[in-house]
C-alpha cells in the first residue's frame, strides 16, 4: 500500500488543484509501480504508457487483478453448525490429527483440574463444521469413542474471534485453544446474571458458589 503523501505526488498540478478545491476523484499514475517488488494490479500490459500527444487511455481496476481476488472474495461468513464434546487429555491431539481429513474447526478449552496441578485431564470442546461434512465427522469421531452434543447453529454475529474466523475460513481448518481454565459449578440461587463479568475474590462470590 502507498502512503497519501506518495499517492499525492503522482497528481500532476492541475490535478492537485482540481482534488483540493472540489475533493472529486483523484485519477492517479500507476505505472509507476510497475517495477515494484511486489505488484498486484493485474497483467502489466495493462497499464499502458503515455501516448506521443501525452494523453493516457483510462486503464479499467476490476478486484479480480488483486493477488488474491478469489481468497478475498470468499471471506464471507458461512452456514456452519456446532456440536458440544468433553474430550480427555489423550484425546485433543487425536482429534486434531484428524481435522483436515474430516473437515471440521475445532475449538478447546481446559477443565481446572484442581488438584494443584495446571495440566487439565479434560477439556471442553466444539467441533464447528458444514452440514455437508457432518456424516464423515460423525463416523470419524465415533472410532475415537466420542459422541457429540445436538447441533446448534454458529451465531455469525458472534464477538468471539476465533469463531470469526472459522466462520470465514476458505480453505484451512481453524485449530483454536481458549488458554484460560474453566471450572464447572451450578448457580442454584442465581447469583449471576448472564453477560456481566464477576470476580471471584470479591464480594465472597467464591465462598458462595463453592468454587
Amino acid at each position: 500500500c502507498s502512503s497519501f503523501r506518495e499517492l499525492w505526488s503522482f497528481l500532476a498540478p492541475g490535478q492537485r488543484a482540481k482534488g483540493a478545491a472540489s475533493m472529486v476523484e483523484f485519477e492517479y499514475d500507476m505505472t509507476r509501480w510497475k517495477d515494484a517488488k511486489i505488484w498486484s494490479g493485474g497483467p502489466v500490459e495493462d497499464w499502458e504508457v503515455l501516448r506521443a500527444d501525452g494523453s493516457k487511455p483510462a486503464v479499467s481496476v476490476h478486484p479480480r487483478d488483486m493477488m488474491d481476488y478469489h481468497g478475498l472474495s470468499s471471506m464471507w461468513p458461512r452456514e456452519l453448525y456446532s456440536r458440544a464434546v468433553c474430550v480427555g487429555e489423550e484425546q485433543v491431539t487425536e482429534v486434531i490429527k484428524l481435522q483436515e481429513e474430516l473437515k471440521f474447526h475445532f475449538y478447546y478449552t481446559g477443565l481446572d483440574p484442581r488438584d494443584g496441578t495446571e495440566d487439565p485431564k479434560e477439556y471442553m470442546c466444539l467441533v464447528v463444521y458444514s452440514k455437508a461434512n457432518w456424516k464423515d465427522i460423525q463416523r470419524g469421531l465415533a472410532q475415537l469413542g466420542l459422541e457429540l452434543n445436538a447441533e446448534e447453529a454458529v451465531d455469525k454475529d458472534t464477538e468471539d474471534l476465533a469463531i470469526q474466523m472459522m466462520l470465514r475460513a476458505s480453505d484451512a481448518w481453524i485449530t483454536y485453544c481458549d488458554p484460560w481454565m474453566k471450572r464447572e459449578f451450578t448457580d442454584d440461587a442465581g447469583l449471576l446474571q448472564p453477560g456481566k463479568v464477576y470476580r471471584l475474590n470479591e464480594n465472597g462470590l467464591q465462598e458462595k458458589l463453592g468454587l
